[in-house]
């Protein structure tokens, strides 16, 4: 009975919250912001598709350098470890 009466009593039904006038600026500049949205999202989706999968210059000296020069400096770093552990010998001037 209590939860009939409180139902029968909703002060929102003249609420702005529940029933929005909105002027109609509002939908000229939402579908301004919509159609701007729908437009920016096609243009990134072209571009993504017409970028090329791989450089246009070769990269495989510069990869095969950085390759090296990080194999060089993970065996230094190798050699320290068993230095330190007493696993090898330590007089090489690159181990100190």
């Amino acid at each position: 009975m209590i939860a009939a009466t409180l139902l029968a009593a909703t002060p929102f039904e003249d609420s702005p919250f529940w029933n929005p006038d909105l002027p109609g600026s509002f939908w000229s500049v939402f579908g301004i912001l919509l159609a701007g949205t729908a437009v920016l999202t096609i243009a990134f989706v072209v571009w993504m598709v017409i970028q090329p999968d791989e450089p246009e210059h070769d990269t495989t000296e510069l990869v095969d350098r950085a390759v090296g020069r990080e194999r060089d400096r993970a065996r230094i770093i190798s050699r320290r470890l068993d230095a330190d552990a007493g696993r090898a010998d330590t007089s090489e001037p690159e181990l100190r």
